[in-house]
């Protein structure tokens, strides 16, 4: 895809990553506009050698002092024409600059409604689709009322965080105890009716008249997990996510996707959406979990770039600096991808003792393991810094599904606290 066709102009680019999630150089001419990147010391070795300014912050979501840290860039090289933010957690404070500066791309009211998870319901709700019972809390009585409704479990989410991030199933009213669930009036979390479906992410584009390529996965857990869907990641479990080749389900979801994916937004986006599909009157039916304005985490990205041909991130930048790509759909033939997560269980930070690889011919095509004496940081809210990463393309989701969960059963990542010799291991089942 060609670069977006800016030139003689200051772009503002936020990267959290170290890994190449995003390939910038190909986004935009570095030699046509002046780049700056806002990063983290983490992230600072991804930036491009050919970036105009590179400022390093502790804090990308301190939307103050970011702010204030960018007020000599711009006397430099002028007023951003784009302010691009692939990362959900600078989302905010990239509007917030947009509005600032006047640069292109979505301002603050244009997002509230994919960052705050109350409004998130409440926009999903309007479109008509089903959606989970819920009620914003701001005292545990009030969630002990509302599991006395629907029963436990129930699920308590802030109303901001990426991803799983912050989200945690209550079992039973000792979960509500408030000196171990800070909730107030300050404080409120939104409680949902716990769903034991099956869940599902769908990736994918609205060009703002149609669908564009979108690809729905089934996330797979572990035999015995805890929960289903993502949650098991946060509650220490491996997570695969598998694309699905049943052409019956991906029918109903193209349906449920026509409704909502508009009914969020009428501009041209990238989605991550997840749902339940549950079963009624005999035939599958969608229930709305979440959506990000967005591409997916953890190795989505990396799946549809190598498997599918379509780079998610590039499609995300070109439209924050209000471009819209090309687009084609998927062959009826395409691939089947997948990917397996799995967490660091211990303590951090900790230093790896061993990760073994595990590409093979019924393995992985490709792997993203912690280095044997390398320290891994107690950075949350990321799945860059975990136990493994794993990659996995095939003809059908039964054989890809295999793979996955192969994988899983076998990896072990042993790892010792930075502070203590001793060694620990992190199992995956």
């Amino acid at each position: 895809m060609p670069a977006v066709p800016l030139h003689n102009v200051h772009i503002l680019v936020f990267n959290r990553w170290r890994d190449k999630y995003a390939d910038y150089l190909t986004y935009v001419d570095h030699t046509a506009c002046a780049v700056t990147y806002v990063t983290t010391e983490i992230g600072r070795s991804a930036v491009p050698a050919e970036a105009a300014h590179v400022l390093v912050v502790d804090d990308p979501t301190d939307y103050a002092a970011v702010r204030a840290a960018l007020d000599p860039v711009v006397t430099r090289f002028g007023l951003p024409e784009a302010v691009v933010a692939l990362q959900e957690s600078d989302l905010a404070v990239a509007a917030r600059l947009r509005a600032d500066f006047g640069s292109r791309g979505r301002l603050p009211e244009e997002l509230h409604h994919f960052l705050d998870k109350e409004a998130m319901l409440a926009a999903a709700r309007r479109t008509g689709v089903a959606t989970p019972a819920s009620h914003l809390a701001t005292s545990p009585g009030e969630v002990e009322k509302f599991a006395s409704e629907y029963g436990w479990p129930v699920v308590a989410k802030r109303l901001q965080g990426r991803a799983s991030t912050g989200i945690r199933r209550l079992e039973g009213p000792d979960d509500c105890a408030a000196d171990r669930l800070a909730i107030d009036a300050t404080q409120p979390v939104l409680v949902q009716e716990y769903l034991d479906h099956r869940v599902y992410h769908v990736d994918g584009i609205y060009t703002g008249q149609d669908l564009g390529p979108w690809r729905l996965s089934t996330y797979e857990n572990v035999p015995g997990a805890a929960t289903t869907g993502p949650l098991a990641f946060m509650m220490g479990e491996p997570v695969g996510s598998v694309e699905v080749d049943d052409p019956a389900v991906n029918a109903v979801v193209e349906d449920f996707l026509r409704t909502v994916v508009p009914g969020m937004s009428t501009k041209p986006w990238v989605f991550h959406l997840e749902l339940f599909l549950a079963e009624r009157d005999g035939r599958p039916t969608c229930v709305f979990l979440e959506v990000g304005c967005r591409p997916g985490g953890g190795d989505i990205p990396f799946v549809w770039r190598e498997v599918h041909g379509v780079d998610l991130m590039e499609l995300e930048f070109h439209l924050q600096c209000d471009v819209l790509p090309r687009l084609r759909p998927f062959p009826a033939d395409e691939p089947v991808g997948g990917c397996l997560l799995v967490p660091l269980t211990g303590p951090r930070p900790c230093r790896i003792v061993s990760a073994p690889s595990m590409t093979g011919a019924e393995g992985p095509y490709a792997e993203v393991l912690p280095e044997p004496g390398a320290v891994v940081p107690d950075l949350r809210g990321t799945y860059e810094f975990i136990g493994g990463r794993f990659r996995y393309r095939g003809r059908t989701t039964a054989e890809v599904t295999r793979q996955v969960l192969d994988t899983a059963a076998r990896y072990r990542v042993h790892c010792a606290p930075v502070e203590d010799a001793d060694s620990m291991t992190a199992e995956v089942s």
